[in-house]
């Protein structure tokens, strides 16, 4: 946590803002449980200055606070909550530049995520001290949130490991024909919960459905000669893992099936090969589409999503993924050590549906995974 705060500091310093202010009820700002590594049910405001880092919250909460990281201030009601926000508040000197979590109106439907304070919220904030200097911690967020510290690094690289061995050493045991999707997505998220916690909800689809890139598990029953897609991660210390395998129920798939299973592999390989801090991503994007096409497939048919997306406590987070680049969104270069998922896709709508998905870290040299799907499609034959 110390390393967190200290970058967060220097980030305020970069940016020339005093202070840093998340205030949340119910960590419904995911900024909350970044900041504390809680997550916690009362009103609670965290405040990081670039000297300092303070937490006002419920008595009952309070010990569960870093107080090595933070100056804590515990209060038994809302009459002293508003008194300890309101010292905070105005122990800013006049004209200081303070960070709340909200865009303005034309960036409001681009940079949703960030828009997290409820205006109420900011208002009441606000009117603690109006001699302040409030402006939109949007800029800040990215900085923070798009590129990891070492420690975030390493928890990822955990979440990774521990998704690919609850896979590979359990679930893929016990996956029998006539269970269902939800059976399985139940048994996924057991599995994740038993190592760390659920990253997001499991996507279960069998056959036609895993032409379904979100496909939600429902009652359909696995059979066998039928592709089986699942799409899953594990949370470990606040940082996700998101990986999609995708199987052969049976043995002997059709070779329909094992080509696009390959095209997708081999576009998946593409796109690492370029993959590096300071390439465009739209230059990752167009290898994947380029490769597909070598394949015989048409990109604009058959693959209708992007090859990545930014991973961190969001499983969807706020940085630099790899897809195309428009007239109205302009490409950007691939950030040193953000982490990116890699998960190109081919979906034949009512027939089937394959992907690959994995994560790595962006280096200046390339790019280090923290997954690997099988190069060849597994069978899972319980005959």
């Amino acid at each position: 946590m110390k390393e967190k705060i200290e970058r967060i500091q220097n980030m305020l310093k970069k940016h020339n803002i005093d202070a840093w202010v998340v205030f949340s009820h119910h960590s419904y700002d995911i900024h909350s449980k970044y900041l504390l590594q809680k997550w916690v049910s009362s009103p609670a405001l965290v405040v990081i200055s670039q000297d300092s880092s303070r937490v006002v919250i419920s008595a009952m909460e309070a010990m569960m606070i870093n107080h090595q990281a933070y100056e804590v201030h515990a209060y038994k009601k809302g009459s002293e909550m508003k008194e300890n926000i309101g010292k905070i508040m105005k122990s800013f000197p006049d004209g200081a530049k303070i960070a709340l979590n909200f865009v303005e109106a034309d960036d409001a439907l681009d940079m949703m995520n960030r828009d997290i304070i409820a205006s109420g919220t900011k208002i009441a904030l606000m009117k603690f001290n109006e001699k302040l200097q409030y402006v939109s911690a949007k800029n800040l967020i990215f900085d923070i949130r798009s590129v990891k510290t070492k420690k975030e690094i390493s928890n990822h690289k955990e979440a990774a490991k521990l998704a690919e061995e609850l896979m590979e050493t359990v679930v893929e045991s016990m996956i029998k024909p006539g269970m269902t999707e939800k059976e399985i997505a139940a048994l996924v998220e057991y599995e994740c919960n038993k190592r760390g916690g659920v990253a997001f909800d499991a996507i279960v689809a069998a056959g036609s459905h895993a032409a379904i890139p979100h496909h939600e598990p429902g009652e359909k029953k696995i059979k066998n000669n039928q592709v089986l897609l699942i799409d899953y991660g594990v949370t470990y210390k606040w940082s996700n893992s998101d990986i999609t395998h995708t199987y052969w129920i049976g043995s002997n798939p059709p070779e329909e099936v094992l080509n696009a299973y390959e095209a997708v592999d081999q576009a998946k390989e593409a796109a690492y090969k370029l993959i590096k801090a300071g390439v465009l991503s739209s230059d990752v994007e167009a290898a994947v589409r380029a490769k597909f096409e070598e394949f015989g497939y048409d990109p604009e048919k058959y693959f209708i999503h992007s090859t990545g997306h930014p991973l961190g406590i969001e499983t969807h987070d706020i940085g630099i993924g790899i897809r195309r680049a428009y007239p109205d969104s302009p490409s950007k270069p691939l950030l040193e050590n953000s982490i990116v998922t890699v998960e190109p896709g081919l979906y034949f709508e009512n027939k089937f549906g394959i992907r690959l998905e994995d994560d790595c870290v962006v280096t200046k040299e390339g790019s280090i995974r923290l997954s690997n799907t099988p190069k060849k499609m597994k069978c899972l034959d319980f005959k």
